[in-house]
């Protein structure tokens, strides 16, 4: 470890990362637009229903609902069916739920370190004395992030939602885990030439077949610069 520079954590992920940040833009597009044209809807043709007492709060939620402040909206969806209006204000307040919810759904791809190997990660790079990096690998693109930064994310409750969100990985045993826009890293390989892919088949003990793939060939091409300022190793 003397000669080591740095420790690298490297995941691979299988997207294709601009067309899954395309098809989430036009996603939150959608359901924002659908969100807004209910509001107006409401605010227009049942604005008198909402003059009670104890219903005047939605004007004051709603009047607040734009597209800047979409993803801070949270309320309880009422259930009102004394009279057909009622019921179908309802229904609309019901509409307008479900496309801020997804709005409101993590649109990111990430990097992702588990919370219970932030102890073990900090005492490797406390003992070695080599700074640690994350790398995530996509299809197209790869991105890259220092340990010292995640540790500086996740201290700055401020960034939760934008930079981060914490929660438990049900395909990782419900392990919690940090997982980490993409979009607030640094991008480290700008393009890659996908590898060839072929099926094998390998025949065990006892006639046991087993299939599986292997992958030949396939280029990534580095960002040189952008690589050797988070490893931060400028003069090498």
């Amino acid at each position: 470890m003397t000669k080591a520079i740095a420790g690298l954590e490297i995941r691979s992920g299988a997207f294709l990362i601009d067309k899954y940040e395309e098809e989430m833009q036009n996603r939150t597009t959608i359901h924002l637009d659908k969100a807004i044209e209910i509001k107006d809807k409401i605010l227009s043709e049942y604005s008198d229903l909402l003059e009670h007492p104890k219903k005047k709060h939605f004007i004051e939620i709603l009047n607040g609902l734009n597209k800047d402040t979409i993803n801070a909206i949270n309320f309880r969806r009422p259930s009102w069916y004394a009279t057909d209006r009622l019921s179908e204000l309802s229904l609309l307040f019901k509409d307008l739920k479900e496309h801020i919810t997804i709005v409101q759904k993590r649109d990111y791809l990430s990097i992702t370190p588990k919370v219970e190997d932030i102890k073990v990660v900090y005492k490797w790079t406390e003992k070695f004395n080599v700074p640690h990096y994350y790398f995530q690998v996509f299809f197209d693109k790869s991105y890259g992030i220092s340990f010292k930064n995640i540790l500086s994310l996740v201290a700055d409750p401020e960034k939760e939602g934008e930079y981060y969100e914490i929660s438990k990985d049900i395909k990782n045993q419900n392990k919690t885990t940090i997982k980490i826009n993409t979009r607030k890293t640094t991008q480290v390989a700008y393009k890659i030439i996908e590898p060839e892919h072929n099926s094998v088949r390998r025949e065990m003990g006892r006639g046991r077949l087993l299939f599986y793939v292997t992958f030949e060939k396939g280029t990534a091409y580095l960002d040189i610069h952008s690589l050797k300022s988070l490893l931060n190793i400028e003069d090498f």
